[in-house]
């Protein structure tokens, strides 16, 4: 019998003794695809070495199933995207067109392609995202993002029918379904009508028109009656611009306007089209910022009703992984696919309990009534965290930027680092390159963030991350499928958890202060994967 060293040299050639853990997901998914399933459902905690059992199991496929088979991966996170092409040379990486440098025009390739076809020019002669996407296409292991993916399969499926990949990996699979809905949803707002190039008084005009639409049949029509029509107006003013502006970065500008509204009429099609079929699977939010601005965002309630005919039906085989998946039956149900062709493997963690260590400290229940008298009691508790790892750098996760503003006025902490939803990529960066202690503090770095080592030494949860009922999507979501929103509350604080310890030989403490945990362990311990459960630590 081969060994797996010597099966592994025979397709893809890599450096590495495979790990244990790396063997067993190996052999599960073996069997569940000699067993005739189409999905594998792969529950592995971070550090399983799920990108390297990737390239174990196409090396796998390609010599015993198919021979000619072709495979595509994708993942939400681009740090993890971008691991994948340091990592594997034989994988092709493509992005959006926006990450690609036009030489001709001294641009990104997105605004090169629009200026060209503005000016009649033929297309670049050595387009990189042009050489970029050819190779994708034509890769035997092809790598990309959901969004771009997403675009793929919903707007030019064409694309991926030429690529003809029979294997879809689909990396940090519990937001996939998520991800897709956003994709396909609709927002308006002022700030984004700006972004067509639209007038500041015909945007106070539409912002008025905004508070007279409270159903998701008064959004289809305006968009159907009044913006779609207008916006193609102003899109042709920008065109017959073009060729008079007076400098390269005003065509630039213009380019960009045409660009957002190509883009967003793509989008008003697929939801006229796809509302008259299935009227019932959307919803709409209306929301207010601070500045009372108005947002109205249409949103399908499930991506179940649309995932196998864009995208699972085009592959012999999808193999879903994630450390949250969490059940079987729920995600099947969320994904669209059918239990009876799917198998679930769940994997435990190998990393020390002693080095992940979650420490629960009961401050009062962060729900909507109780907050503030919570928060005060958490206060003395985070100085006191805050003091017993001054030397080290952590993370606070706020789940809301309320609480971060409770946070400002009530600690004075020179290390804690805060960010807003613009500056967020700057902020997380002055942590990361920060060779003093910080502590950087965040509603939003539960998912895809590697705080590996010094980077965090601790982090404190003052909140559970329930999702928010104030929005008509997520109510909906609960009341037609309730265990969803307790296993969506699962895999957030999951992967909350999962920011600061990334090996084996990791290590950084946890503190959760929300006594809203407590009810979580009551009536979803069931979600609750057993390593999760095992580092509790109840403090009085």
């Amino acid at each position: 019998m081969i060994s797996i060293d010597d099966e592994l040299k025979i397709y893809y050639p890599l450096k590495f003794k495979p790990r244990d853990q790396q063997i067993e997901i190996f052999n599960l998914t073996k069997e569940s695809i000699n067993n005739g399933k189409k999905f594998v459902l792969l529950n592995a905690p971070t550090g399983s070495g799920k990108s390297y059992f990737a390239m174990m199991f196409m090396n796998w496929y390609k010599n015993y199933v198919n021979t000619s088979a072709k495979f595509d991966i994708i993942t939400n996170s681009k740090l993890l995207q971008q691991q994948y092409k340091d990592e594997f040379d034989i994988i092709k990486d493509l992005r959006g067109q926006s990450n690609y440098k036009c030489s001709r025009h001294h641009t990104d390739c997105r605004t090169g392609k629009e200026l060209n076809k503005a000016a009649k020019q033929m297309p670049c002669g050595s387009c990189p995202y042009d050489a970029a996407k050819d190779a994708w296409i034509e890769g035997d292991v092809s790598l990309t993002n959901f969004h771009l993916f997403n675009s793929f399969a919903f707007f030019v499926q064409s694309t991926l029918i030429e690529r003809g990949a029979n294997v879809l990996i689909v990396d940090e699979a519990h937001d996939f379904e998520s991800v897709f809905c956003d994709f396909i949803s609709v927002k308006l707002s002022p700030r984004i009508l700006k972004n067509y190039g639209i007038e500041q008084q015909i945007i106070e005009t539409y912002e008025r028109k905004f508070s007279d639409i409270k159903t998701a049949g008064n959004f289809i029509n305006f968009i159907s009656n009044d913006l779609i029509p207008y916006v193609a107006e102003v899109r042709q003013q920008f065109e017959d611009s073009l060729n008079d502006a007076p400098n390269e970065k005003l065509k630039q500008i213009y380019v960009g306007y045409i660009d957002n509204i190509d883009t967003a009429v793509e989008k008003f099609d697929g939801l006229l089209k796809d509302f008259e079929k299935n009227e019932y699977n959307w919803t709409l939010d209306i929301t207010r910022s601070k500045t009372s601005e108005i947002e109205l965002n249409m949103q399908p309630i499930w991506g179940n009703v649309y995932l196998n005919d864009v995208i699972w039906s085009m592959y012999d085989h999808v193999i879903f992984m994630s450390g949250t998946l969490l059940n079987k039956e729920i995600f099947s149900n969320i994904v669209g696919i059918d239990p009876l062709i799917s198998d679930y493997h769940d994997i435990n963690s190998i990393f020390p309990v002693k080095n992940r260590k979650i420490y629960y400290i009961d401050c009062g229940k962060m729900n909507y009534t109780l907050k503030k008298e919570t928060f005060q009691k958490q206060i003395p508790v985070i100085e006191k965290i805050l003091r017993k790892y001054k030397n080290d750098k952590g993370i606070i996760h706020t789940t809301n930027y309320e609480i971060i503003n409770w946070l400002k006025e009530n600690l004075k902490d020179k290390r804690l680092i805060f960010h807003n939803s613009d500056d967020r990529e700057e902020m997380l960066s002055k942590h990361l390159k920060n060779k003093k202690s910080s502590v950087i503090v965040s509603p939003s770095m539960i998912n895809g963030l590697d705080l590996n080592e010094d980077l965090s030494r601790f982090q404190i949860i003052l909140k559970i991350p329930f999702p928010n009922l104030g929005s008509n999507k997520i109510k909906s979501r609960k009341d037609s499928n309730p265990e969803s929103y307790k296993i969506k509350t699962c895999q957030d604080l999951i992967q909350s958890y999962g920011r600061s310890i990334r090996s084996e030989t990791d290590h950084a403490d946890t503190f959760i202060l929300d006594s809203n945990f407590n009810d979580l362990l009551r009536y979803s311990s069931k979600y609750f994967p057993k390593w999760f459960m095992e580092a509790i630590v109840y403090v009085k």
